[in-house]
């Protein structure tokens, strides 16, 4: 699979002149044999309760849309076969097909906690999302058929008008400054907020690579959970009543009590070490829920690492984004689905090559098939499914 990024349209010439800043399209990013992706491949995962999966129906008698979330029946969605103007979305699909791994590969210059994941679409005849913009950077690559793009050319504010009648986020408007025609392996790259709407030709596939940024919500989330975890980060002090208790306006809150919430809050603004630490953390939360969790077959036991990979076993990051690194005083720690993990501060380069873009094989993971450390760790990333296995053929 060719990397997207050659020629005049470099890769620091993406970076410089279009990356956050206006969209791009590169007609033939890929070859047209680069995929091989079919109807059955995402109706197989969109009636899996381990994938998140929506279909959108427009009506065009009264241009109204439905939005109906899975996990589907194979009846439901093959309810649907002949009809026109609907459109499947399934998430994560790197997960399950290994294309769209490699696909999502060509994509790791950007670090791993801003990678989210590969949507597929499968859209009929006139199917669509309708016209929205997006709060992420989104690269949408045409796998097959062909896919008609209306696009703005500059990022939008907030008070854009948007429809009230609809159960998704549609603008209103849509004031298009280019349109073009995707076919099979053309790519077409979106900064956020800049509207855009894609309307199916025929029946055609879509991959989105969607990226993420932080969210408040999850750093709160991190933060309690990093707590409970682990007591001695930024232990509150405790709360000592004034000396003078008693009140005759007891529904007032008093300047002492504030003040002790305000010194809290400055404790924890200070504390940079915990506060590396919970970012870490939330960045490697799947953003969706219904991550598959432990492996189904048996995986490897530490003892047993070393003699597998000698037998050709590789080892596949099944979504990069949920394992990243970080160098502390006294140790580097990896977070992979947030779960925090310490290793030796000579373990640097075994965790740059665990959460970096190498093959994970015997060759590549030999120097540290010693170290017991290092042996547990990959069992826990095997177990919960950060890694998975690919047997060899010796």
């Amino acid at each position: 699979m060719v990397r997207p990024f050659r020629g005049q349209y470099s890769l620091d010439v993406f970076m410089r002149d279009y990356w956050q800043k206006r969209p791009l399209i590169l007609q033939g990013a890929f070859k047209k044999s680069s995929f091989n992706i079919n109807r059955s491949d995402i109706l197989q995962m969109a009636v899996s309760a381990e994938f998140d999966s929506r279909l959108i129906e427009e009506d065009t008698a009264d241009q109204s849309w439905e939005l109906f979330t899975g996990p589907f029946e194979w009846e439901e969605l093959e309810s649907f076969e002949g009809l026109s103007h609907w459109t499947l979305l399934v998430q994560d699909t790197e997960r399950e097909l290994d294309q769209m791994r490699q696909l999502l590969e060509l994509f790791r210059f950007i670090p791993n906690w801003r990678l989210d994941d590969v949507q597929l679409s499968y859209a009929a005849p006139g199917g669509s999302v309708g016209p929205h913009v997006d709060s992420y950077d989104v690269f949408l690559i045409q796998l097959s058929g062909e896919r008609r793009w209306k696009i703005e050319n500059a990022p939008i504010t907030d008070d854009r008008p948007m429809r009230e009648d609809a159960s998704m986020h549609l603008l209103k408007e849509l004031h298009p400054d280019q349109e073009f025609v995707a076919k099979p392996g053309d790519m077409l790259y979106l900064p956020p907020k800049l509207p855009h709407w894609g309307v199916a030709e025929g029946t055609c596939i879509t991959a989105s690579i969607g990226f993420k940024a932080p969210e408040m919500g999850m750093l709160q989330t991190a933060f309690s959970e990093m707590i409970e975890g682990f007591g001695h980060i930024h232990t509150p002090s405790k709360f000592v009543d004034p000396v003078e208790l008693r009140t005759g306006d007891p529904g007032r809150v008093s300047d002492a009590s504030l003040d002790w919430f305000q010194n809290e809050m400055r404790r924890l603004a200070e504390d940079r070490e915990s506060l590396e630490r919970v970012f870490c953390s939330a960045m490697t939360h799947p953003v969706r829920e219904n991550w598959p969790g432990m492996a189904k077959d048996p995986v490897p036991s530490a003892e047993e690492i070393p003699h597998d990979l000698r037998q050709g076993s590789t080892y596949v990051r099944l979504t990069p984004s949920c394992m990243v690194y970080r160098e502390f005083d006294d140790c580097i720690r990896i977070y992979a689905l947030g779960i925090e993990c310490q290793l030796k501060l000579e373990s640097k380069p075994f965790a740059q090559l665990l959460t970096g873009t190498e093959i994970l094989n015997f060759d590549s993971l030999k120097s540290y098939l010693w170290d017991q450390e290092a042996l547990e760790l990959m069992q826990l990333l095997l177990d919960s499914m950060v890694l998975i296995r690919v047997e060899g053929s010796n």
